[in-house]
């Protein structure tokens, strides 16, 4: 076993593989970190082989050129750890200059040491150092012999000179031989670039990462500059030409330096690099080399920019976020944490969370912790959390655990949301559902909301009521199941009222809450109206429907059906009904006191009648003007009161006897002609032009019935128009799915009319038609109020009230002409502008086979 002497500062070389030395030598370890003026006892210590540092070196080289000297013959080898190569072995710079190491040192090798390389070079020493001693242990024995082995001995010696030699050699090339493999292998396999310049920026050594990120593996660059790399590789020109800016700024500086640099990738990727250059000088100053050492930072950068970004959130956020500690401590608090509860940062941090809980809850953390570090999630738990100022606030909670890379439970992360506000909406939204509730609850109307499926969903003590059982019996089933019967039974029931109730019956579109989709013809399944709202989203106004309590019994109702939507989407409707009864029998009652009046009253003013108007031929001309004036007043209100009494008359006598009236085909050109010749005389006297565009089309009808609604809607009109004006009476052909559209959503008479179902044919026509007549009345005078549109059609209704004294109307003239167009299987209604005028509309239904053609 031979012995080491080891003279190393281990705190320079830390990484000092001796630990397989211990095992086959001796190692005596001798620090030289000892006072400088001390000696080191190296005479005293035997030792086979001497490993040294640089540092020991420098103070020991006299005694080690001694030692060397006083071993001669045998050879004393001295082992130096360096931080760079001897000239001999390389061109790289040293510290030490040859001349110094001469006839001291046997051989180098350059930290950090492979431990393969180290053994090999010691192993070499020793094996010297043997073979000396075993040269000088044979010199002895030859001295011994006899004088005339001497000239042996000169050969043996000189043989063993350059045998030494030889193995010096041989060793020193092995080793440089595997000292560049192993820095070879090293470079290549590292992951940073690496690159050695010589002193003209000629690359001379780089290793694999390099090459490949500038795409040089298939090209020689040793000898290129950075310039002429680029023009070999075109992409890459700019990215090298700044590396060459890059190495003069570090000659410049003369020392090392580092920076950043960002090389842009064929693949559309950049790259950032840390790099380092270290240029190195020759001793009179001349650049020798520069070594480029530069380390990839992309996912750094781009996992740092991220960290960034998502601090910036979560501090820009107006959630509160919490950063914990399992056991309850705050360890981040941002702004949002500070604008919810008052503490700022400095103030809460290292604090426990329980400052936040309000005294009635004292339990509530521990038991949130308790169950976070159980591993569960808690998500959007609201509770009462105490300000700093003391106030309580309403929070919503959603707490997490956070987690390290191996999923152990690190902390407690939590975000913090104020609903305070969203409470109090939410209290102000229950207060106003109450009152809602309170309202539909006192309402005098029956109010009953329906789902999809036309199910009961909620009704109020109105509507209970009037359906005579309790709501429970209502409730989640189908209306037309209580309610709501089939329409078979709602006519029967409608046919033992008055016919006094179907003057103004009907179903009509309410306009200003019809859908976008308003007048579109219902499917053929829809058999009510209020299906049809739930079916085409679209309002209605029904007054000629019968509902049924829970015995039975039916009763009178007129309802309004809404649609109910959210998103767009029909949800359900609401239908809005009351108890007609009573209205229909005071109307029943002023129709038979109408009734009554007009036949006790219309034969003694005839007779006033005649009287007056001998008096006003000029038989008495004996009388005073005064006379004379009283008597034109008195025929004046005779003709009203005649005209009162023939309308009821008219309007009673049409209702009951429509049925033996003679109907015939006739043409509508002719009607609407008549029509305009007759009221031809009025239009002069009144300064008012008739214009007229008749259509030509046949249609089955009772032509004086016609010719009476024409004409008294002609004379309305040229009442109503100033001197000069103009009155137009038009036709125009139309087609059942678009009579809905030329109605304008407006007063609705017919209920058949807005069905796909084949309207049921009037027992006097002879039979329906997909073709209608649309005759329209305009003028240009007041207007009427949009909200008496349909009131003009009832019974002693006129806009104005003093219309009856200036104009002579008796409030009856338009309910006769909507019954007139009724009984014909058609309908009116009215379109005005308060201000520009009125224009009268009535359809009818045409022949099958009937010709248009316009006059």
């Amino acid at each position: 076993m031979s012995r080491i002497l080891l003279l190393v500062d281990r705190h320079q070389q830390p990484n000092l593989p001796i630990a397989h030395l211990n095992t086959e030598h001796e190692v005596i370890v001798v620090d030289p970190a000892l006072d400088t003026s001390s000696e080191f006892p190296i005479p005293q210590i035997a030792f086979d082989l001497c490993i040294l540092d640089e540092a020991s070196f420098d103070r020991l080289g006299p005694l080690l050129e001694a030692l060397k000297a006083a071993a001669e013959p045998i050879f004393l080898p001295f082992l130096l750890l360096s931080k760079s190569p001897t000239p001999a072995l390389s061109e790289q710079p040293f510290s030490l200059q040859a001349k110094q190491l001469k006839g001291r040192i046997d051989d180098l090798i350059v930290s950090p040491a492979e431990p393969v390389q180290l053994h090999l070079r010691v192993e070499n020493l020793l094996a010297r150092r043997r073979l000396s001693l075993e040269l000088h242990r044979l010199q002895e024995v030859i001295k011994e012999r006899t004088f005339k082995q001497s000239l042996l001995i000169d050969s043996l010696q000189t043989a063993n000179e350059n045998l030494q030699r030889e193995i010096a050699k041989r060793a020193q090339v092995e080793a440089a031989r595997r000292e560049n493999s192993y820095l070879d292998l090293l470079m290549n396999a590292m992951p940073d670039i690496v690159c050695f310049k010589d002193g003209e920026g000629r690359w001379q050594e780089a290793n694999q990462a390099i090459l490949e990120v500038f795409e040089l593996e298939k090209i020689d660059y040793r000898g290129l500059k950075d310039f002429e790399l680029g023009e070999l590789s075109s992409f890459y020109r700019e990215a090298l030409q700044a590396c060459e800016v890059s190495d003069r700024e570090a000659w410049a500086k003369g020392k090392l330096s580092r920076g950043e640099e960002m090389i842009p990738r064929s693949d559309g990727t950049v790259k950032i690099y840390d790099v380092i250059k270290v240029p190195v000088f020759h001793p009179d100053g001349r650049r020798k080399s520069i070594v480029i050492l530069g380390r990839d930072i992309t996912e750094y950068k781009q996992t740092r920019d991220e960290l960034v970004r998502l601090a910036s959130i979560v501090e820009s956020s107006d959630d509160g976020i919490v950063g914990k500690t399992l056991t309850g401590t705050i360890q981040s608090w941002n702004a949002g944490a500070e604008k919810i509860y008052g503490y700022c940062a400095a103030e809460i941090k290292g604090k426990s969370i329980e400052i936040l809980a309000i005294p009635e809850r004292p339990k509530e953390m521990p038991q949130i912790l308790e169950n976070i570090r159980a591993g569960a999630s808690i998500d959007h738990y609201e509770t009462v959390h105490l300000r700093k100022d003391g106030q309580q606030i309403d929070v919503s909670l959603t707490i997490s655990p956070i987690k390290d890379a191996t999923g152990a439970l690190t902390g407690v992360s939590t975000i913090a949301r104020d609903i305070s506000d969203s409470k109090r909406v939410e209290k102000a939204f229950e207060q106003l559902r109450h009152q809602t509730e309170m309202i539909l609850f006192s309402a005098g109307e029956g109010i009953c909301g329906l789902n999809k499926e036309a199910k009961v969903t909620f009704v109020n003590p109105a509507a209970v009521r009037m359906a005579g059982c309790e709501s429970k019996e209502l409730i989640d089933r189908p209306v037309y199941e209580s309610l709501h019967r089939s329409p078979e039974k709602c006519c029967k029931a409608i046919d033992q009222l008055s016919p006094a109730t179907q003057i103004n019956s009907g179903s009509e579109l309410v306009p200003h809450c019809a859908a976008p989709q308003a007048g579109k013809l219902l499917p053929s399944r829809v058999s009510s109206q209020i299906l049809a709202t739930l079916e085409d989203g679209e309002a209605r106004r029904v007054t000629d429907e019968v509902f049924w309590r829970r015995d039975g019994s039916s009763f009178p109702v007129e309802y309004v059906v809404a649609p109910m939507r959210e998103e767009g989407e029909i949800i359900g409707a609401v239908v809005t009904f009351k108890d007609i009864t009573e209205r229909l029998a005071v109307e029943r009652m002023k129709d038979e006191f109408i009734s009554v009046v007009s036949h006790e009253l219309r034969t003694p003013m005839t007779s006033i009648h005649g009287a007056l108007g001998l008096l006003n031929s000029g038989l008495l001309d004996a009388y005073p003007q005064k006379a004379k004036r009283m008597l034109e007043i008195a025929v004046t209100n005779t003709d009203r009161l005649v005209r009162l009494v023939n309308d009821i008359l008219d309007l009673e006598r049409m209702e009951s006897s429509y049925n033996t009236a003679i109907k015939q085909t006739c043409n509508v050109a002719e009607l609407m002609l008549q029509a305009a010749d007759e009221m031809q005389g009025m239009a002069q006297q009144a300064g008012v032009t008739l214009s007229v565009r008749p259509v030509g089309a046949q249609l089955q009808a009772v032509p004086d019935r016609i010719i009476q609604a024409l004409t008294n809607l002609l004379s309305n009109a040229i009442k109503f128009s100033s001197s000069g004006a103009t009155v137009w009476l038009s036709g125009e052909l139309t087609h059942n799915r678009d009579l809905t559209e030329k109605a304008g959503l407006k007063s609705v008479s017919s209920p058949s009319l807005l069905s796909a179902e084949p309207a049921a044919a009037h027992p006097h026509l002879p039979g329906t038609s997909s073709s209608y007549i649309v005759i329209a009345v305009k003028d240009k005078g007041r207007g009427i109020p949009a909200d008496k549109l349909e009131m003009v059609f009832e019974r002693f209704q006129q806009v104005d009230a003093s219309d009856s004294r200036q104009k002579g109307g008796t409030g009856l003239g338009l309910a006769i002409c909507r019954s007139i167009v009724q009984q014909h299987g058609g309908r009116m209604w009215v379109e005005s502008v308060l201000g520009e005028g009125s224009t009268f509309f009535l359809s009818l239904p045409l022949l099958r086979d009937g010709v248009a053609t316009e006059s």
